[in-house]
């Protein structure tokens, strides 16, 4: 049986993926270790896996689906089928305490339900409880890419598999949704209130070459004008966002720097922000038009994520003060940050 502390991420070309345990990575056969085979619809994911990038992963809430045994739409047969909703929690990294949990939610025939967080009522419950918590802060986010996702913050207080309910207020002709996330003692990656690596950023070098360091098609100087562990230095707070603009599979690295400058543009001499890329050689990646030479940065590791685009809210003493995994929107990112400029 899979432990709390393991993640599988099945690969759709073929059986192999990998899990995470103790905090190291092993390949190995999650078909055989899960005695499950996966059939995946045409759901997009908000995440792009950075380690074993070879491996096109699905996201840990499709895992928890099966495990839940979600899988109405098998029970209910081909013949007439009724409206249903799916939902997939795009989080890999959830920890003991409060989280930001992002929420893909449509139709099960893959169309959209967009912005109707009005609408809909959003519980979840700890393993072996039957008593949910009702998510009083659904909203609907707009993204630049693929229409948007809902964002929800959660609770946790038990480690283990929670469940995820959806459902649509007052409609019974719509059948709910049930997924999952995985909590672990400890997040991997900083979480809120943890101090973060302070570690050493590319900078834009003499020759103004921006492409040697970062695959962003236009890169922003400012972005690249200061090392992180100098940004914390200043004793001002500091945003910084990890992605691969030219190679990240779900579009959104791109509009996420977008952000960062906006941000950056507004709160100038107030607050720092710092693109850090993904891959270590994006110049060499760009000109030979082959992403699989790509050597990723050794700061990855130090960060301990594995999927991007991660961003993180840091505060002048260097602690986390909030952090958001795949795309976050300028107004998430200025919900944590306004706070600190206001007690500076």
């Amino acid at each position: 049986m899979i432990s709390t502390d393991t993640i599988c991420l099945i690969g759709t070309q073929n059986s192999t993926g990998y899990v995470y345990r103790n905090r190291q990575a092993s390949s190995i056969n999650c078909v055989d270790a899960l005695s499950i085979v996966l059939t995946s619809g045409s759901y997009e994911v908000s995440m792009t896996l950075t380690r074993g990038s070879a491996v096109s992963a699905l996201l840990i809430s499709l895992l928890a689906i099966v495990i839940l045994g979600c899988a109405a739409a098998t029970e209910l047969g081909d013949e007439s089928e009724p409206d249903a909703l799916v939902v997939f929690a795009s989080t890999s990294d959830i920890g003991l305490g409060t989280a930001r949990i992002p929420l893909n939610i449509r139709m099960i025939d893959g169309t959209s339900f967009d912005d109707q967080a009005a609408r809909l009522e959003v519980t979840y419950t700890a393993p072996n409880s039957d008593e949910p918590l009702v998510v009083d802060d659904l909203t609907w986010r707009v993204w630049p890419v693929r229409s948007g996702v809902y964002t929800a913050t959660m609770n946790f207080d038990d480690v283990g598999l929670w469940s995820i309910k959806v459902r649509v207020r007052n409609d019974d002709s719509i059948l709910p949704a049930v997924s999952g996330v995985l909590v672990k003692s400890a997040t991997d990656a900083p979480n809120i209130g943890d101090p973060v690596p302070l570690t050493a950023t590319k900078i834009r070098p003499e020759d103004g070459n921006l492409r040697s360091i970062t695959s962003a098609p236009v890169p922003d100087p400012d972005l690249y004008s200061i090392s992180f562990d100098d940004a914390v230095a200043t004793g001002m707070p500091t945003v910084i966002s990890f992605s691969t603009p030219a190679y990240c599979q779900t579009g959104t690295c791109g509009p996420q720097t977008d952000v960062l400058s906006e941000l950056d543009e507004k709160y100038k001499g107030r607050a720092n922000f710092i693109h850090v890329e993904i891959f270590d050689n994006p110049e060499e990646m760009l000109d030979a038009g082959d992403p699989s030479i790509g050597i990723e940065t050794p700061i990855i590791f130090e960060w301990e994520f594995y999927t991007e685009p991660w961003t993180f809210v840091v505060d002048g003493d260097g602690i986390v003060a909030g952090r958001f995994e795949s795309f976050v929107t300028l107004e998430e990112i200025e919900g944590y940050l306004l706070p600190i400029l206001d007690d500076a």
